[in-house]
């Protein structure tokens, strides 16, 4: 099967059923397309931007296809507001073909650019190529709080990631893509909008859920699927998801726009409030926060360097990180609380005992402590909250993967216009 492999690296249109499942699980009217595959519109190819240097080809009608020789490729991805982990695999395979980490991050060439300076001369970049040389572009980031806030950014976005996946005639391409928990309408709508023509079929389902499915093979605790709390720290949301052995409906999710990107503001704002001719950048605040982050002032005093006009300061950071991911810690407390009472009686001494945290804030140092603690302190007895760990990056991409092998045919969201 001719196609790129990708770097290698370890609901407006849906029908409710009645008589489909959803890994065993009973199904959610949002996951099930009754679309005919064999009507599907062909959309005109999208307007593009000059000299783009990847470019996604139309794809000719499936009636025009000999069905009988087309092969499926199925394509777990999660699209993140900073970073966007992408795994492909054949239908049926027992192992992931592919996996790849690209920062989710276009760049546009600047007006006024000259010949050969930017490579190839090209006018838009994508992920690390784009950051490698943001002095002569325009950095745009496509997610902003967990869902798409520009659509042509995103599009162009993900024609480079099916790109690097291939393209190929004899293939259709079936992608599973993580939304963030409680995702009204219209994010869902623009996702499907963002990959059509991109993807054959799709099927959109919460993040934390595929988290708890990536994580299923793990030894530790109880099998995820079965009874637990799921907490996704990303960059632009937080999302919780009370998991018992059913699909989570939208009284078990919880998702609010105060996660990795608030957490650099508030440091930002705190550090410009201490030392106001500083003029710290976010993207400062972020390296900051990776390096020397902790919750409940476990730090008295962190030094960071800091370029201030040309000349390196050594600013006071701790009491502006202490609050930011305090102030995140209370957050997610308060939504694991709400969900633990939203729990049936009988389950909750078990829930307790599976707690698990992802996505890059369950990376602050403490973090699980600090949430089981708070959690204890309230009378939650038994409770114990884990991270995964830094295999966090690809747990909703595995997840997602992982439905795609399992979706029942019906459950595909076949995309038209």
């Amino acid at each position: 099967m001719p196609r790129k492999a990708i770097t290698q690296e370890t609901d407006n249109l849906y029908s409710e059923s009645q008589d489909s499942a959803f890994f065993g699980y009973p199904s959610s009217p949002s996951l099930i397309s009754t679309a005919d595959p064999d009507t599907d519109e062909i959309l005109e190819p999208a307007a593009e931007k000059a000299s783009p240097p990847v470019k996604s080809p139309a794809k000719a009608p499936k009636s025009a296809r000999n069905r009988s020789q087309t092969e499926t490729l199925l394509v777990g991805l999660d699209l993140g507001t900073n970073t966007s982990c992408v795994q492909i695999a054949e239908k049926g395979a027992e192992s992931v073909e592919a996996s790849a980490l690209i920062p989710t991050v276009v760049g546009y060439a600047r007006p006024g650019i000259l010949p050969d300076v930017l490579p190839g001369n090209h006018t838009t970049f994508f992920g690390d190529d784009a950051i490698a040389h943001k002095l002569h572009l325009d950095l745009v980031q496509p997610l902003k709080d967990g869902i798409i806030d520009d659509l042509d950014a995103v599009r162009d976005f993900l024609g480079y990631v099916k790109e690097r996946i291939g393209n190929s005639e004899d293939t259709e391409y079936r992608a599973v893509i993580g939304t963030p928990a409680n995702a009204d309408p219209r994010a869902k709508e623009n996702i499907r909008l963002a990959v059509t023509q991109l993807f054959d079929k799709v099927i959109l389902i919460p993040e934390p859920f595929l988290a708890a499915l990536g994580s299923r093979e793990e030894p530790e605790g109880i099998d995820p699927l079965s009874n637990s709390i799921f907490v996704d720290i990303g960059a632009g949301s937080s999302d919780v998801c009370l998991i018992q052995g059913y699909y989570p409906s939208s009284e078990d999710q919880i998702s609010f726009a105060f996660a990795g990107d608030e957490v650099d503001r508030q440091i930002q704002r705190s550090l410009m409030a201490s030392y106001p001719d500083c003029g710290i950048s976010l993207s400062k605040c972020r390296e900051i926060k990776e390096a020397y982050s902790f919750v409940n002032g476990s730090e008295d005093s962190i030094l960071a360097p800091v370029m201030i006009r040309g000349r390196v300061k050594r600013l006071e950071v701790a009491d502006a990180i202490d609050a930011a991911c305090t102030a995140l810690l209370a957050k997610i407390y308060e939504a694991v609380r709400t969900l633990i009472m939203r729990a049936e009686p009988d389950s909750i001494p078990a829930l307790l005992e599976n707690i698990i945290l992802t996505g890059g804030g369950s990376m602050i140092p403490g973090f699980d402590e600090g949430l089981e603690t708070l959690l204890l302190e309230d009378g939650f007895e038994g409770c114990k909250v884990r991270s995964v760990g830094g295999t966090y990056k690809s747990r909703v991409a595995a997840g997602a993967l992982i439905a795609a092998h399992q979706a029942d045919e019906r459950q595909w969201q076949n995309l038209l216009r």
